[in-house]
């Protein structure tokens, strides 16, 4: 950031007035980056959660047994992909909802129109899934600390390139008002 836009942005915030243009300037940003937040602490506190649940393969459903499988190909046992994969999917609903009716206002009413937003939204989270997926494979099971405050950093670390990466594929792919421009024509 430049020092004049340092300089604006703090002599804004000094009053009243000042921090509501503030705000309507930077609107969508400071929304996305508060409900960031609570997206990240609804992962984190959701993967805790699974992980506390599923804390290794024989505590696992027969049905999500093959998840333990992936990695054992690799001579790993990964006890972070289920927790992981299921503190997405809660965090990522969350997501949608807030980003959707708070965040980027969509004005789609239709069953169609916010099926199809849902579905970019989920296709764009599923490539950022994976990339969590790996990023904590890479970083907990692969070097094997499984310890409690080196996992609970590497998550953290994780959502943090995650809320980038779903910012630049929300404001692009999903919501975009030029997007929306040229499905009203």
């Amino acid at each position: 950031m430049q020092k004049g836009k340092v300089s604006e942005i703090l002599s804004l915030i000094k009053t009243r007035e000042g921090r509501k243009q503030f705000f309507e300037k930077y609107r969508e940003i400071i929304l996305y980056l508060v409900f960031g937040v609570l997206t990240t602490v609804v992962s984190i506190v959701g993967y805790i959660v699974f992980r506390a649940i599923f804390p290794n393969a024989q505590s696992v459903p027969e049905q999500l047994s093959w998840i333990f499988t992936l990695t054992s190909r690799f001579g790993i046992e990964s006890n972070t992909i289920l927790p992981n994969i299921l503190s997405w999917i809660l965090a990522s609903t969350f997501a949608f909802i807030t980003n959707r009716i708070i965040v980027f206002k969509s004005e789609n009413k239709t069953f169609g129109k916010v099926l199809l937003e849902a579905l970019r939204f989920y296709a764009s989270r599923l490539s950022t899934l994976l990339v969590d997926v790996v990023l904590m494979f890479l970083l907990v099971d692969l070097t094997g600390f499984h310890a409690g405050w080196y996992e609970l950093l590497a998550k953290v670390f994780t959502n943090v390139v995650v809320i980038v990466l779903n910012y630049i594929f929300s404001k692009i792919f999903v919501f975009s008002k030029s997007r929306k421009k040229s499905s009203e024509k």
